[in-house]
């Protein structure tokens, strides 16, 4: 474009003058074509006193409905249709001034005013597309030297990483066109490209059009077609890439900003979650929502995920300042706003706790704060405690004290029949869920799932570091199987199933089949690019590692919920009298770091926990698992886990781990302030 064509395209001054030419020459012309081109000298005279009203009231018009606040070689049809409504509104007052004041007629004919209007419409729209055209083919010429992409999906997506790569030279990627395999959108012109032909036909358009990138622009795309379109990429020799899926998309990431590299989730991904938005928008629009552990994995999805459901406000809470910081300026970069606070403080801090629910009344808690590393937990049993028993019931009474409406707990597939810390720390924190139920208004619910995959300290990122280096990749054993989940469908499901919540629910999400461990090492290698170059090392399980997870107790019944991918778990858990006594001695073990004490307390009230001290660190066990569990004395009274007759005392001593009521002493009820 000329320096004088970029003037005119970005100034507001002129663009008021081409709109004020437009609108003369529509009036012009329609006056002209009444008088059959022979305009009387008499109303010529009047139409150019009239004119410059005329000209100001289309001006007015138009600057009311903001029409000159944009680029004009951005010109969108929504900008057309405000053009629209505004010759509309000036012609409508225009033909109204004429038909009731006495006189005006021979100023500007009845017929003039209509016609003039529609006319002047027609030449300020063409002069718009003709910016934009003209823009575009600019763009298009001057960046012959960027790379060529061919993008998969001619829909919203992929029409929208067109004009974006039109919009922003910045990015260097030129659009060939597009290829789909829905019949109707074939021949079709999008954005100016062509749909080329089907997905099969990549491989050929890379070589005719010489493609040097392929862009995924299908939002809802499952991991089996994804893993579909790849191999004829591969065949071609291009590079592939991935807009991300619908719910991030629906979070703000959107656009080519939001292209990235194809990762092993978008392989393993499954066919998008359908939500009930009624259902959710019932308990999380308009109220104020805390999530725990908002900088791992999981809780800062659910941050993401969130701020789309129109909270009135969302407070994050991490003691990890780093990454409570990293959310907050990917959250701040969104195009949809979103009010959010973030608070660094541990939820082992009893007294912090309930400062910050006095201080923001949340009325929605989503506790995703854990300590999860299996084998590290194995030697540090004392910080699982305090994190992830101790911080839930810390969480659980300031919710009842402030009058929290639901309460989330994030749990794991590990709490079914825990064989390590983590899991059985786990297990507790469900136990003291259901306790909890009932005692207030508070509504009390867990969720229950599998791995999910990229997340801090999973496999995932664990062998793509090992894959970088060079290998091995290290697998514990080659028959190891875990769920998996993408962490956008774990977030989603589990603020579906939140609405679904009564009161002491612990729901179970549905993983699909499990994944051997050894299968997903070897398709990272592949997708990597390292096939035959790493190797795969088996180095046997580590201290509390299941071959298999499971995700549910055999005696409890699974229950269909309004979602397919959401079970709920029904078993009536009777814990043993002294339950909250011992989960007071298990907060003073912690506390003291007694080790072992807490694995034994552990394995009393979760008796499928069979302790053991991991290679490493003390030597030769202290005790059999056996030992240890008649050192605890009984577990829970009744269901699949119980085992052995409750011990003497009713006592309720759940006191924090710095020091609170002792394991007898009772502990005053809890009250509303």
């Amino acid at each position: 474009m000329t320096k004088a064509g970029r003037i005119l395209s970005s100034t507001k001054w002129a663009k008021v003058v081409i709109d004020t030419v437009a609108i003369f020459l529509g009036f012009i012309v329609s006056l002209a074509v009444r008088f059959e081109f022979a305009i009387p000298e008499g109303n010529l005279r009047n139409f150019w006193l009239a004119v410059p009203v005329v000209i100001c009231l289309f001006l007015a018009a138009n600057t009311l409905m903001r029409i000159y606040a944009g680029r004009w070689k951005y010109a969108s049809f929504d900008e057309l249709l405000n053009l629209s409504s505004a010759a509309v509104m000036a012609t409508s007052l225009l033909f109204l001034v004429d038909a009731m004041v006495p006189g005006a007629r021979s100023y500007i004919p009845l017929s003039v005013a209509v016609t003039g209007g529609v006319l002047s419409l027609f030449v300020m729209a063409f002069a718009r597309l003709q910016f934009r055209l003209v823009g575009e083919m600019s763009l298009r010429r001057g960046r012959s030297g960027g790379k060529s992409v061919l993008i998969v999906g001619a829909g919203e997506a992929g029409e929208m990483i067109a004009r974006d790569m039109l919009r922003h030279p910045e990015y260097d990627y030129v659009p060939v066109g597009f290829v789909d395999d829905d019949p109707a959108k074939r021949k079709l012109v999008v954005q100016g490209f062509p749909v080329l032909g089907r997905r099969k036909d990549i491989p050929k358009l890379v070589k005719r059009h010489e493609v040097d990138e392929v862009i995924i622009a299908i939002p809802s795309a499952s991991g089996e077609k994804v893993r579909a379109i790849l191999p004829y990429c591969e065949e071609a020799g291009v590079k592939a890439k991935i807009l991300p899926g619908i719910m991030r998309t629906m979070a703000g990431e959107v656009g080519l900003s939001a292209v990235r590299d194809i990762e092993l989730e978008d392989l393993l991904g499954r066919e998008p979650v359908e939500t009930d938005l009624a259902s959710i928008s019932a308990y999380i629009t308009d109220k104020t929502v805390l999530v725990t552990g908002a900088g791992g994995s999981i809780g800062s999805e659910l941050a993401r995920q969130l701020c789309g459901l129109g909270p009135r406000q969302l407070i994050f809470l991490d003691h990890d300042e780093t990454a409570l910081f990293d959310l907050e300026m990917d959250l701040v970069r969104r195009i949809t706003p979103c009010p959010f606070t973030t608070i660094v403080a541990d939820v082992r801090d009893e007294e912090r706790m309930l400062s910050v629910f006095r201080r923001y009344r949340p009325q929605v808690v989503f506790h995703s704060a854990a300590l999860k590393h299996v084998p590290l937990m194995e030697y540090h049993p004392s910080e699982a405690v305090k994190n992830n028993v101790l911080g839930t019931r810390n969480l659980a009474e300031a919710s009842i004290l402030t009058g929290v409406e639901r309460f989330i707990l994030i749990s794991t597939d590990k709490a079914v029949h825990p064989v390590n810390v983590m899991g059985a720390t786990k297990r507790v924190a469900e136990m003291l869920v259901k306790d909890y139920t009932g005692r207030s208004r508070t509504l009390f619910a867990a969720v229950r799932f599998g791995n999910v995959l990229g997340s801090r300290g999973s496999v995932v990122p664990v062998f793509k570091r090992q894959i970088e280096e060079g290998g091995p990749v290290l697998v514990t054993h080659p028959d190891v199987t875990r769920y998996f989940m993408t962490v956008e469908e774990a977030a989603q499901l589990v603020i579906q199933a939140g609405a679904f919540a009564k009161g002491g629910d612990i729901f179970i999400l549905d993983m699909g089949e499990p994944v051997r461990i050894i299968e997903l090492a070897l398709e990272m290698i592949r997708l990597m690019g390292k096939e035959g170059e790493v190797e795969v090392r088996v180095t046997g399980l580590r201290p509390g590692e299941k071959l298999h997870e499971e995700l549910c107790f055999p005696v409890e019944e699974m229950l269909r919920t309004p979602h397919p991918k959401i079970d709920k778990a029904v078993h009536e858990l009777e814990l043993a009298e002294d339950f909250h006594a011992r989960v007071g001695e298990l907060f003073q073990a912690a506390a003291r770091d007694d080790e072992e004490r807490v694995r034994a307390l552990l394995s009393s009230l979760v008796p499928t926990y069979e302790p053991t001290i991991p290679p490493g660190r003390f030597g030769a066990m202290a005790g059999t698992p056996r030992d240890a569990r008649e050192k605890a004395g009984p577990p829970e009274a009744g269901g699949a886990e119980a085992s052995g007759k409750a011990a003497e005392g009713g006592a309720r001593a759940a006191s924090g781990a710095a020091g609170g009521a002792a394991g007898g002493e009772e502990k005053p009820p809890l009250h509303a302030v």
